[in-house]
């Protein structure tokens, strides 16, 4: 559901505004209307969004450093940092990055001088040159230097590694074309190199170390810093971003609060200066949107705000939508033994791993709700890792299998039928949602084509009960086409009824066509399952068909097939478990509920 808000007027005096939006800043419930700006508009802003994005850049580099947490220093008590500590991080990893790019260069020259043997390249060229001769360096496959180069150039061969070798030919100045690759040597000895190497390498050892002491001390202080950046960077917005009037005299703050919250607010500021007025919120507010669910649903929230947060006057659709997605995942997962590992792994988690954030705790919740779907969805068809339960002969699985387990027929025509149940359960809520938004006379066309459909489907599937079922479809029929806009009787009857009659024809084709597509979608839900069940029986196949008949050998190589195998395959399975119950929620389901979605996020001033 969504929280009911208040919109609030401040009148402040503009001597006494700072104290007061420090003092809503403490609050921090406020949703201060406008009063963002954008980068240039303030130059206290500015700078504070230039030292948010340096610290947030430094913090990012930070997460790479492995610490000891026991070892980890607290912040100091006024949370700041020392001056220079900011500058001593970015120098330390700029250090860091000079340090790790030349030890890869000079790796990458090791062992492209390691061939050719030690020797002094300065050396070498001016010997050359004082003997008037110039050396080359060249690789070439060998069967193709010793068919075609040494036999028709003068060249000498140093090395040969891997079927390549290394040679050199020396020239007295003329041009020279040999079939071969030109290779560019450093111009430094192997040896040098190497010892160069170890002195990068200790010094990055040491700045890695030095790195670690500086994360574990000044971690805590340089997320306190942000913190208080991000407050005043609040501050700013709304302080340099205030409506004056009475010729600047006045300040001007709008914004929104939750209707709980009215009291705590009228108690905060009975004894201040500033006036201020409640209001409820008008058709034409922009009011923020706060989803207010219970602990369950609020798991699911993020679906909800990953397609759009609904309009204040709409229905939130969270509560409604978790159960189907919920069902979906485990029928598109289809594999018990998915669903035991995905389950067993969660609670390992959470069971060994005790300092976990919240939104990871509430992530790890929500998927060992979906990994139980897949478990008991998974003994519908007594699929375990590619195995089938029910073929086992074990009495347990016989007796589950006798009572749930559903054939290929069986689980499309499942599919089909959860499909229609959501579609007609989403122009339910259509029709209640038009009927809070609009008034009940607004949802009689959605309510006759639900009747439309239902009696319709009584009489496919009942054929005794056709009689009543065709004057429900008749009666629905009436309402779908005389009722899909009532507000046109308003201006002109006879206008307003033609028309109303023109645009029911033109929804029943889209009703017609958009519900046979809608449910075919919803095959995907069988198809998903299939598709992996068969990919499991196709690595367990391989898993005894590939290993060897060896007593050592063969079990190793059955596992480790059957381990790869389903790993990838519970991969691809859970990203698709995932994807395409989202795009049945947010395609079908959502259109078939009218859900328009498009509000702003509740975000207080804090």
């Amino acid at each position: 559901m969504i929280e009911k808000m208040k919109k609030i007027t401040f009148l402040v005096y503009h001597r006494e505004y700072d104290e007061f939006l420090h003092r809503l800043q403490e609050l921090g419930v406020m949703h201060v209307e406008g009063g963002t700006l954008a980068e240039g508009q303030s130059e206290a802003v500015t700078a504070d969004m230039a030292e948010i994005r340096r610290v947030d850049s430094l913090l990012k580099q930070m997460e790479n450093i492995s610490v000891d947490k026991k070892s980890s220093e607290t912040a100091s008590e006024d949370g700041l940092l020392s001056s220079g500590c900011i500058a001593t991080l970015e120098a330390t990893f700029a250090r860091q990055a000079e340090l790790a790019n030349r030890e890869k260069e000079l790796a990458e020259q090791i062992e492209a001088l390691t061939p050719w043997g030690e020797f002094d390249p300065v050396d070498v060229r001016q010997q050359m040159a004082a003997a008037g001769c110039e050396m080359h360096f060249f690789t070439a496959p060998t069967k193709a230097f010793k068919k075609e180069i040494e036999p028709n150039f003068t060249v000498e061969a140093v090395n040969e590694v891997k079927g390549l070798t290394y040679f050199v030919a020396i020239t007295r100045g003329e041009a020279l074309q040999l079939p071969a690759t030109a290779v560019v040597l450093p111009e430094a000895s192997l040896s040098a190199l190497q010892a160069e190497h170890e002195q990068v390498a200790a010094a990055l050892a040491e700045t890695t170390s030095q790195l670690q002491q500086l994360t574990a001390a000044h971690t805590a202080e340089l997320q306190a810093y942000r913190e208080q950046l991000q407050s005043r960077m609040n501050f700013d917005n709304v302080r340099f971003g205030t409506e004056t009037t009475a010729d600047d005299h006045l300040m001007v703050l709008r914004g929104w609060v939750p209707a709980k919250k009215q009291d705590e607010m009228q108690a905060a500021f009975a004894d201040s200066g500033a006036w201020f007025e409640f209001a409820d919120p008008q058709p034409d507010d922009d009011i923020p949107i706060c989803l207010k669910n219970n602990r369950f649903f609020r798991l699911f929230e993020m679906f909800t705000e990953l397609y759009m947060l609904p309009k204040y006057n709409e229905l939130d659709l969270t509560p409604f939508l978790a159960p189907f997605y919920i069902l979906f995942f485990g029928l598109c997962l289809g594999d018990s033994g998915y669903g035991l590992f995905i389950t067993l792994g969660v609670l390992a988690i959470k069971f060994f791993k005790k300092d976990l954030s919240k939104g990871m705790k509430a992530a790890m919740n929500l998927l060992l709700i979906l990994g139980l779907s897949a478990f008991f969805c998974g003994l519908l068809s007594g699929a375990f890792f590619g195995f089938n339960l029910y073929d086992l002969n074990v009495p347990l699985f016989d007796r589950i299998g006798n009572a749930v387990h559903l054939d290929n027929s069986q689980m499309f025509n499942l599919s089909l039928i959860l499909g229609f149940i959501q579609i007609i359960f989403g122009m339910c809520l259509k029709a209640y949602n038009r009927t809070i938004q609009f008034g009940f006379r607004y949802s009689l066309s959605t309510i006759g084509w639900m009747m439309v459909i239902l009696s319709l489907a009584v009489i496919l599937l009942l054929p005794a009960y056709s009689g009543i079922a065709k004057w429900f479809t008749i009666a629905g029929f009436v309402l779908a086409f005389c009722y899909n806009n009532p507000a046109r009787y308003e201006k002109n009857p006879a206008t307003g009824f033609l028309i109303n009659v023109g645009t029911g024809l033109w929804d029943a084709y889209n009703t017609a066509t958009g519900m046979l597509g809608d449910m075919l979608s919803y095959v995907r839900l069988f198809a998903l399952g299939l598709s992996g069940g068969i990919l499991a029986t196709v690595f367990d196949s391989l898993a005894t068909g590939l290993a060897p008949d060896n007593a050592i050998l063969g079990p190793i190589v059955m596992v480790l097939i059957f381990v790869v195998g389903h790993a990838l395959n519970m991969f691809m399975n859970v990203l698709g478990a995932f994807v395409h119950p989202m795009r049945l929620t947010f395609v079908e389901f959502f259109k078939n509920a009218g859900y328009e979605g498009g509000g702003n996020a509740y975000s207080p001033f804090k």
